[in-house]
């Protein structure tokens, strides 16, 4: 959020929309009041003094550590991102700049936010989620002129190019909307274990989650009261889990020594074109496993899916 009030306070003091001394006079309050919030908060939860912004922006920015959790290139989010999560918006934003000046007053700063992101080479939309509204709003310029002017010649081929552009954008949103259901498969595997790996002669069900299932739908949310206790310990080799007492593990590896794969839990993969309808299909495939401990002998017993 820094990013982005930087360069909008920037073009406010250029611009003389505001003095310096009531920028300061309106922003000190707040942050003192906010970083006071979060620090309290945070230090509570974690039981030592932290500023959780803080630590982030060190973590990512200072010692530019945030490689460590995969890179794009400097343009990922003007050629991937953004038209992604804009859709028809993109090219009609970058239309509502051309044929509208005043919108570059507001674009600009978020242009240079967008810009100033990209130089970390750890990306992701959410880091960028706050510019969509404004450019969103370059976007309705567009529309709204095309609109307007759609009885003349040229507006009215554009105008069929934007209704065009809006019915791909639709169809687009479903299916992304389908993709993203199926993109969570460690929820839906933690839930069927549950249902189906509960075991009468045994004080604790201990589960281990690795990390793969962890981001990828699991959260404290989904997890049951006694008998049931979760483990989340990362850094265990694959050989060290049968020494371990382990009843069950939700993991993205197929073979684990001491565990047999019970059951598999399929996730969004792609998507396949064909000629016959419906015209696009969403392919899954497996993305993780239930595995239950050898040494436990009911648990051969339940009737598993398989992993086949």
């Amino acid at each position: 959020m820094l990013l982005l009030l930087c360069p909008l306070a920037l073009e406010l003091l250029l611009t003389k929309s505001i003095s310096l001394c009531k920028a300061i006079k309106y922003c000190i309050g707040p942050t003192v009041l906010s970083i006071g919030f979060t620090i309290m908060v945070d230090s509570i939860m974690w039981k030592k003094i932290l500023w959780p912004e803080f630590e982030v922006f060190w973590f990512n920015s200072v010692l530019n550590r945030s490689s460590e959790w995969g890179t794009h290139s400097f343009h990922w989010y003007f050629t991937s991102a953004l038209p992604r999560s804009l859709l028809a918006a993109y090219p009609l934003f970058l239309l509502g700049v051309l044929i509208d000046r005043r919108v570059l007053v507001f674009v600009l700063p978020v242009f240079s936010f967008i810009l100033l992101y990209s130089k970390l080479p750890h990306k992701e939309l959410r880091f960028i989620i706050s510019s969509v509204p404004m450019l969103n709003l370059s976007a309705a310029v567009a529309a709204n002129r095309i609109f307007n002017n759609r009885k003349k010649t040229l507006w009215k081929f554009l105008n069929l190019i934007m209704l065009g552009l809006f019915f791909i954008s639709l169809g687009c949103t479903l299916v992304f909307f389908l993709a993203s259901y199926d993109n969570y498969p460690s929820g839906n595997a933690l839930k069927d274990l549950h249902q189906m790996g509960h075991l009468n002669n045994t004080d604790e069900l201990w589960v281990h989650i690795d990390t793969f299932s962890a981001m990828n739908g699991i959260s404290r949310f989904c997890e049951n009261d006694s008998p049931w206790r979760y483990s989340k310990e990362e850094g265990i080799p694959l050989e060290e889990f049968f020494r371990r007492n382990f009843t069950y593990l939700v993991s993205e590896q197929l073979d684990v020594d001491g565990f047999k794969c019970l059951q598999h839990a399929s996730g969004f993969s792609r998507v396949r074109l064909q000629s016959s309808l419906p015209p696009i299909i969403l392919v899954k495939e497996p993305k993780l496993y239930i595995h239950g401990n050898t040494k436990i002998k009911d648990i051969m017993q339940i009737n598993w899916a398989g992993c086949s």
